[in-house]
Formats: C-alpha cells, structure tokens, sequence
C-alpha cells in the first residue's frame, strides 16, 4: 500500500513513532493535504492521536506550534 498517499503515510506511522508533521509529510512523503489523508484512514478504522502545539522550528529559526499525528492502533481486520 505505498504507493498511495495513504499508504505512504501509513508506511510512515508504522515506522516513525513520534509521528508526523504537516511539514514532514510534504516534504518527506509529498502529501500537501495532510488533515484530509489522516482522516480517510481514520475512516478505514485506524486510531489516529493528535498533539496540538507541539514547538518546532521554522526554517528562519522562529519557534512556531504544529500538530503531531501518530498512530495509536490499527483495525483489528488488519491486525489479524
């Protein structure tokens, strides 16, 4: 499933545990919409936790908040 979107966001969860940002993923998996991806796997039953505020950086050095998604479970028709 890595060639989706979807699946390359999954791929990404299922490997990096501290999660995803919104900058993270359009760099590093190409995904510009990042909200509407969680929420068509969410629909696929998958738990997915948020973490507003999270501090980070910005490329000019000025702290600013973001939002970490992480994956918290997976369907249990997949787990199986």
């Amino acid at each position: 499933m890595t060639s989706t979107q979807n699946g390359r966001l999954l791929n990404w969860l299922e490997t990096h545990r501290d999660g995803i940002t919104r900058l993270e993923a359009a760099r590093d998996l190409g995904i510009m919409n990042l909200w509407c991806r969680v929420s068509e796997i969410e629909a696929l039953g998958y738990v997915i936790g948020r973490e507003d505020g999270v501090e980070v950086p910005d490329r000019f050095g000025k702290v600013c908040r973001v939002t970490r998604y992480t994956l918290v479970s997976i369907p249990d028709s997949i787990a199986a």
